[in-house]
């Protein structure tokens, strides 16, 4: 029996197993256009800026806990995606933020602005 047979529905059931976590789906094989999931949107979360550095394009913030990653709260670093997105925001202002998965398990913001 051809092995390889059996790779596209052992990648089908990894994907399943994700999506039923709560987690996103992705592709079973690259270059198979009807297997192709959309990539995740952007997960939403709140928080408090520490710190911004336009500069380098980086915010500290104490974020609250971000169920959808499983994460608790905690004070983080976070790349921005655009450092147009450091002049919207102070250290000190209470945010809602968009983070977008990037490269080794990072993510970045996409999106930031001050809470009411």
């Amino acid at each position: 029996m051809n092995m390889n047979m059996n790779k596209p529905f052992a990648l089908m059931l990894v994907g399943v197993a994700l999506l039923g976590n709560g987690g996103f789906a992705l592709a079973a094989e690259p270059g198979h256009d009807s297997n192709v999931v959309a990539a995740p949107q952007g997960v939403p979360a709140t928080g408090t800026v520490k710190s911004v550095d336009a500069a380098a394009g980086k915010a500290v913030i104490a974020h609250d806990p971000i169920p959808a990653l499983k994460w608790p709260a905690m004070t983080m670093d976070f790349r921005l995606a655009d450092k147009t997105l450091a002049s919207k925001v102070k250290a000190g202002d209470k945010v809602k933020f968009t983070l977008t998965p990037g490269d080794k398990g990072s993510y970045t913001v996409t999106a930031i602005e001050p809470m009411p």
